[in-house]
């Protein structure tokens, strides 16, 4: 019976610090909130007597991301980027451009080498531009632009402005008028996103059961949209997490009197 509690006790108890770390993320950008499931034990009797008690308590499974949308907010950031629909930006380490993170959090900018970055130095990859034109869907590099040009006449032209359009192409704007078609951004979803490995930061990486990396262009096939201007809030519902917090709090203190409940009937047996 002691195992049974504390076996409750244990699990409730997890559920509580996931609800808390879910609230403690409510304002954090394209958070996605993770749910406990709870398993019962049973154990192998035996004899096959109905009769027979063999409820052995509770565990919790590992707790899964909900990988829904959360609503969009609007920030007017020319490289604040937002996904509405499926899909997940692409970013690379430092020294690695194989290295790869998957993201929701769109909150990019320009390092002082011309690199887009997100909030921890990592690199946004993209599809290079070719002739001004077409894109190779084939290779995916770091995405630079370079803070002044020079037109035909050799007049140095100034960066002024950045856009991207909802399907991804990214834009320079020099000077007051001067477009430069600087590279293609994709983006990348899987079999089962539930199984992401969260790294941290909104950073996920593969695993083998969340399938591997499928590349696409933003509104082909089944990807999402690309929201330039706006960034992804927090999927987390804070009336649904109180709830929650409420039914784990409530059973941590049921099974915290069956608990002392237990001692004190041992005792008195025990003293006897």
């Amino acid at each position: 019976m002691l195992n049974i509690i504390k076996s409750s006790l244990n699990a409730n108890m997890r559920g509580i610090s996931l609800v808390s770390n879910n609230i403690a993320n409510i304002n954090t950008t394209a958070f996605k909130k993770s749910y406990s499931n709870f398993s019962d034990i049973y154990s192998k009797n035996i004899n096959d007597n109905p009769k027979a008690f063999s409820g052995m308590g509770v565990i919790n499974d590992s707790p899964r991301k909900q990988m829904f949308q959360g609503p969009l907010k609007q920030t007017d950031g020319a490289l604040d980027l937002a996904v509405s629909g499926l899909g997940f930006l692409t970013l690379a380490s430092v020294n690695n451009s194989e290295d790869r993170f998957y993201t929701r959090d769109g909150s990019l900018g320009l390092s002082n080498k011309g690199e887009i970055i997100n909030q921890q130095g990592l690199k946004l990859l993209a599809h290079p531009v070719i002739d001004n034109a077409t894109y190779n869907p084939n290779i995916l590099e770091k995405v630079v632009i370079q803070p002044n040009i020079e037109d035909i006449l050799g007049n140095k032209r100034i960066l002024t402005n950045v856009n991207v359009s909802s399907t991804g192409v990214l834009k320079a704007i020099y000077g007051l008028d001067e477009e430069v078609v600087i590279a293609k951004i994709p983006l990348t979803s899987f079999e089962n996103m539930e199984s992401l490995k969260s790294e941290g930061n909104n950073l996920f990486k593969p695993t083998t059961e969340s399938g591997e990396p499928i590349i696409g262009i933003a509104l082909e096939k089944n990807m999402g949209e690309i929201i330039p201007g706006f960034l992804e809030s927090s999927n987390v519902e804070i009336t649904d997490e109180l709830v929650k917090m409420l039914k784990y709090q409530q059973a941590y203190s049921g099974n915290s009197r069956l608990l002392q409940t237990e001692i004190d009937i041992t005792k008195r047996l025990l003293d006897r």
